[in-house]
């Protein structure tokens, strides 16, 4: 765990200098995707993150402390090993690739729904030693890179609202009803003119984060008289981290079905949307590991070590001025609350939704972990949802303001997940707030 938390830390000033000057360099590598992620641990879910920088240690053959910065040696043995293959043994599928349909969600905005099938993926079945079982601990799991992922337009466009799921050959749903878990998804976009966000330093850009409970991706409001959208041009490069569970001992083949709703070519008359990334954790954020509310109530691994307690972020400062759109949060069972604070007012409470059937990314069966304590992890409720904010208006903010967010955890409320050793499992605090300006 040290050298994963030395990895994180190589993220220094003087690296997020370098990548500023090489923002408008032109199409990055695979191998300076995959490095500008390792440098930027907010990019990835845990879990995500974790098997990355595990591989990368393995690959590098030298210390944690010595992994190359992204400007000198980038690792291209890690971008070979986690790129996307087509899988030997995968049934033919006779769905499109790309669908293109009208939607009147917009109304006056001329806008179509392009909807993009990427695949086929392969989930082991959950007895199969893989990287993921023999290193990571986790069974029936499979991670992945597509590298120059297939764009919902050639040219320019602007992305209003994009969500994802699981299919299997045939266009049918793949859920957890047969086993099939759409653990975790990540659209990244890279490019000349591409800077993260949240730090202002990357040239890799999360533009949508997905797991099991198949959250929306706001760059638009609908009722909203402010025009926003996530621009993507034709020299942009798009990227799609996997990470797919299987719950049966069985291989599956499912496709990730991605719906865009975009408008095409140039828009000037749109404010730009991002997404700004807030997660809990003691986490090396934007060059520091300083955290001004003090230290983590988590260890290395994102488990507990207590039942009841609040956990925040590091506050992100704005660059400049602009909305607040919408904002929402993820987090795992024994969950009560995620509050999103702009300067010290609470402008969001996303509150989960829990039931016995819950749908949510980590809501996991006993087959993946053990039975602890004195329940199972099958006779607690998940949580099924999770609340969201919409702010149709917008909730404006001045260059130099702070946003952070508190996530409340009470496991007497909400039993939690437990591991094999009967402990309290990971758990996770992120929020994704839409920002225009």
């Amino acid at each position: 765990m040290k050298g994963l938390l030395a990895l994180v830390a190589t993220a220094s000033l003087a690296n997020a200098a370098a990548i500023k000057a090489n923002v408008n360099n032109g199409k990055m590598s695979d191998a300076e995707v995959l490095q500008d992620i390792l440098q930027h641990k907010w990019l990835l879910p845990d879990s995500m993150y974790r098997s990355l920088a595990a591989r990368a240690q393995g690959i590098s053959k030298r210390s944690p402390q010595k992994i190359p910065d992204i400007q000198d040696t980038p690792l291209p043995g890690l971008s070979n090993l986690l790129a996307y293959e087509v899988p030997k043994g995968a049934p033919k599928s006779t769905v499109p690739e790309i669908t293109e349909t009208k939607t009147d969600m917009w109304e006056s905005q001329h806008s179509k729904r392009v909807k993009v099938r990427y695949g086929p993926y392969r989930i082991p079945p959950i007895s199969e030693a893989n990287f993921q079982s023999t290193y990571m601990n986790v069974q029936g799991m499979a991670d992945a890179f597509m590298f120059s992922a297939k764009k919902p337009c050639s040219g320019d466009c602007m992305i209003l609202r994009l969500d994802a799921d699981l299919e299997y050959a045939d266009g049918s749903a793949a859920n957890n009803s047969n086993g099939a878990w759409l653990h975790h998804a990540v659209v990244f976009n890279s490019g000349p003119g591409v800077v993260e966000p949240t730090c202002g330093t990357g040239r890799v850009e999360n533009i949508y984060m997905v797991g099991n409970e198949r959250t929306t991706g706001q760059f638009s409001l609908p009722k909203s008289e402010i025009k926003s959208g996530y621009p993507l041009t034709a020299e942009n490069s798009l990227v799609l981290s996997t990470e797919l569970m299987n719950m049966h001992d069985k291989e599956q083949f499912v496709w990730v079905a991605v719906n865009y709703d975009i408008v095409d070519g140039h828009q000037p008359e749109y404010k730009a949307g991002r997404t700004v990334w807030m997660t809990i954790g003691g986490v090396s954020y934007c060059g520091s590991i300083y955290n001004p509310f003090g230290m983590s109530n988590l260890t290395l691994m994102g488990q507990p070590k207590v039942k009841a307690f609040s956990e925040h972020s590091v506050p992100w400062i704005a660059p400049k001025d602009g909305f607040i759109m919408s904002t929402g949060g993820h987090m795992h069972d024994g969950g009560v609350s995620i509050e999103v604070v702009r300067n010290n007012e609470v402008i969001c409470t996303s509150k989960p939704d829990y039931s016995k059937e819950g749908g949510h990314s980590h809501g996991m069966k006993s087959k993946r972990q053990m039975p602890g304590g004195d329940h199972t992890n099958n006779d607690i409720e998940h949580i099924a949802s999770q609340g969201i904010c919409l702010f149709p208006e917008g909730v404006p903010f001045k260059k130099g303001d702070k946003m952070y967010i508190q996530a409340n955890y009470d496991f007497d409320k909400h039993p939690g997940m437990k591991n094999k050793n009967g402990e309290l499992d990971e758990v996770m605090g992120i929020t994704g707030a839409l920002v225009v300006w």
